[in-house]
């Protein structure tokens, strides 16, 4: 047998095993799905009873604007069943709800899993824990231990039960990002950048090896007043001064010392924590609190998703044909149709256009929670608010956790612009970013040659040097996007283009701030955006509905799966947050798809 067999023949086997590995986990999938469809019917449908029972939240995965329903193999394989996370609109349904109820005296807290909630989204659902609190509700927290989110929450509750062996982790908002010029200068990969704006520094990773100055700048500012914000809610909610939540922070090693390394009671001891009980204790004291459950040798309780059912059934007594229109434009925008939980140009220019032309829509709000992403798919999104507003029916774009670069260009020409106090918003600026690979391909001896009839030969491509007319084309498009985002700016907000240049320049701003330079006109919740659309709608009565795609039967199945998973599976994945950031850096890569190569993206509104 010679080398060539040998190797054909060890390349047959690589794709059979692939193919083999790829088979036997959509077989996997195929079986937890039906595992937890068989247990659903099994079960039966039928809704309990609240009365006398504890309201349990406890999200499986973060709380967010919209839930993605996509099915990554890789990230299954690594950390199994998915937790894409909880509707937010559904959690503050439920919650405003059990305000009401009297069947509901106690509200139970676990909040193990909610990593990830963006600080806008957390600031809404603690105001409708204050709310319940105020109305008389009882509310425990209980966990093994707590995240800077987890207990953001629970400072809203009257008691926070933690594990002994538990702990309060407050650390503060970073703001780190991974760095790769030397490895790319190692790789000889020549990295064509285009951009406009002092503080635009989305492709800094790239050719630095470090934050620049500007970048530290812009973020820290920010990052302040979004952790004093975090500060103020939660050393008011357990009568603490900021200093103390602060120098909990800040001489954390300290105080444990002085514990013996005891984690627990130094929250104990510091009045983060009320009470510290083990996971019977817990049990035991929430059954003394609410009552029992024999059946399931608990506490009596429904959970939040049968409670957010139950309270469905109600809301369809709502009989007005005034409809407003919430249409969710969350994740990165990105050309073409795409998924729940990114922006697709297309499909969320589809759901804009389906709102502005029923006539029973007298309003629409555009949820935005995006860093933005296609300069081209943000402009057709922009485009079909300009149309509903030309048929006289008002929008305001409600600003969630990140309404910045692209996520603003959308919401830039609404008639009104609202903002949560912790929203991250502003980025204006533009970037290009089109690397080559020539000198990487001379390296391991790949060339490429040929002729052409003009001077721009092949165009753009990744395996030969940047032609100069290119970059030359490729910068002037971006100065003039830059001018068109300014510009639009400036006819929207009222002001001069040097007004708007100067607060530009791609530098990020929080809520506060961009309210005071005019970046936005109110502070507020959708909630209350939806109110003012309603008011200047002059509409006396109306309901809200969520304009959604047609679903493939993919999808639909993929909706059940997901729907059904939590109840079939806890996660217990161990942490693997390098592969984690691996598989994430791979896919926002795939979003890099506009036409012209060209963003309104804002990378530093990540936050740690």
């Amino acid at each position: 047998m010679n080398e060539t067999t040998k190797m054909n023949r060890f390349w047959e086997w690589v794709t059979t095993a692939r193919k083999f590995t790829i088979n036997l986990l959509f077989l996997l999938i195929v079986l937890i799905f039906l595992v937890a469809l068989l247990s659903s019917i099994f079960s039966g449908s039928k809704l309990p009873d609240p009365e006398g029972k504890a309201l349990v939240v406890n999200p499986q995965g973060p709380i967010v604007e919209q839930v993605s329903r996509s099915l990554d193999p890789l990230s299954f394989a690594l950390y199994g069943p998915p937790t894409p996370g909880v509707n937010v609109r559904n959690v503050l349904f439920a919650l405003k709800n059990a305000k009401e109820d009297e069947r509901i005296e106690h509200v139970i807290l676990q909040l193990d899993n909610i990593g990830g909630t963006g600080q806008t989204v957390l600031y809404d659902v603690g105001q409708a824990l204050q709310e319940l609190k105020d109305s008389g509700k009882n509310i425990v927290a209980v966990s093994d231990y707590y995240s800077e989110d987890s207990y953001y929450l629970a400072s809203f509750a009257n008691e926070i039960i933690m594990h002994p062996d538990g702990g309060v982790d407050i650390f503060g908002y970073s703001r780190i990002r991974t760095y790769y010029k030397s490895l790319i200068d190692k790789l000889e990969v020549t990295v064509n950048l285009f951009r406009v704006g002092k503080f635009k520094s989305a492709m800094e990773p790239y050719i630095r090896d470090n934050m620049s100055d500007a970048a530290k700048e812009a973020s820290i500012a920010y990052l302040n007043i979004l952790w004093d914000s975090w500060k103020k809610v939660v050393s008011t909610n357990r009568e603490l001064e900021t200093e103390d939540i602060q120098n909990y922070a800040d001489t954390l090693d300290e105080l444990v010392i002085k514990e013996i390394g005891d984690t627990g009671k130094t929250a104990l001891n510091f009045k983060l924590v009320d009470k510290l009980l083990n996971r019977n204790q817990q049990r035991d004291y929430l059954i003394d609190l609410v009552g029992s459950d024999e059946e399931e040798k608990s506490f009596a309780q429904v959970s939040l998703r049968e409670y957010f059912a139950i309270a469905k059934q109600e809301e369809a007594k709502n009989k007005s044909k005034n409809k407003i229109a919430v249409v969710v434009a969350s994740g990165s925008i990105v050309d073409g149709t795409q998924p729940p939980g990114m922006i697709g140009g297309d499909s969320t220019a589809q759901l804009l256009r389906e709102a502005h032309e029923d006539e029973e829509v007298k309003a629409i709000v555009l949820r935005v929670d995006s860093g933005g992403g296609s300069a081209f798919a943000s402009e057709v999104i922009r485009e079909e608010i300009v149309i509903a507003k030309s048929k006289d029916i008002k929008v305001i774009a409600s600003m969630s956790n990140v309404a910045a670069s692209g996520g603003y260009w959308i919401s830039a020409s609404a008639d009104e612009i609202w903002a949560s106090h912790d929203t991250i918003t502003g980025s204006i600026g533009i970037f290009g970013f089109l690397p080559t690979f020539e000198k990487t391909l001379d390296k391991i001896g790949v060339h490429t040659d040929g002729i052409s009839t003009t001077k721009i030969g092949a165009g753009i491509d990744p395996m030969q040097p940047m032609n100069p007319i290119i970059a030359r084309v490729i910068q002037s498009n971006i100065e003039h996007g830059y001018q068109r985002f300014i510009k639009l700016v400036s006819e929207s907000r009222n002001m001069t283009l040097e007004e708007v240049d100067e607060i530009a320049q791609g530098r990020v701003w929080a809520g506060e701030t961009a309210l005071e330079i005019g970046l936005i006109d109110k502070l507020g919740n959708m909630e209350d955006a939806v109110k003012r659309a309603a008011d200047l709608a002059d509409l006396e009565d109306y309901k809200t509905f969520y304009p959604s795609l047609p679903s493939e039967w993919t999808d639909q199945i993929l909706n059940q799966f997901f729907s059904k998973i939590e109840g079939v599976f806890e996660s217990r994945i161990g942490n693997k947050d390098l592969i984690k950031r691996s598989v994430e850096l791979a896919n926002d890569f795939e979003t890099y798809n506009d036409p012209k190569g060209i963003y309104l993206k804002c990378l530093d509104c990540l936050i740690y």
